[in-house]
């Protein structure tokens, strides 16, 4: 593993244990949200769940291993991973900009983690193609 490649898993790691006190910091945020939720027929609270469990796993697997065949599966799902296609999401983002700030950061900073890990990828997959051209 080059050093570029070390600087780049802490970097995503450190990203990455923010996100989890950022979490814990939209607590109040998440109780408004999730009364409200409770008039509607969508969840906003189950869109975030879900786009973080999926991007905090993918960033835990790019820490824990570095095993490139599992990155080509990762990098098409997280490139297809956009929570602001859910049209009802989108819309209650944008709804009110000044209504659940924190929440919202939280969101923003699991795309970062997304783009992150993408541009990680990305730059792991080129390596090895530089490395198998050179061997060959």
């Amino acid at each position: 593993m080059t050093k570029k490649s070390q600087i780049a898993k802490q970097y995503i790691n450190n990203v990455l244990q923010q996100l989890l006190i950022d979490y814990k910091n939209t607590r109040d945020e998440r109780r408004q949200i999730a009364i409200w939720e409770e008039s509607q027929d969508f969840s906003i609270l189950g869109e975030i769940e879900i786009f973080a469990t999926d991007i905090e796993g993918y960033a835990s697997q790019v820490i824990a291993n570095d095993d490139l065949g599992q990155y080509q599966e990762m990098i098409q799902k997280l490139t297809k991973m956009h929570i602001f296609d859910i049209a009802y999401f989108a819309d209650w983002y944008f709804a009110e900009k000044s209504q659940f700030p924190q929440i919202k950061l939280y969101i923003e900073k699991l795309n970062y983690l997304r783009l992150l890990v993408i541009e990680y990828i990305n730059d792991a997959i080129a390596l090895q193609s530089q490395q198998t051209i050179h061997i060959g």
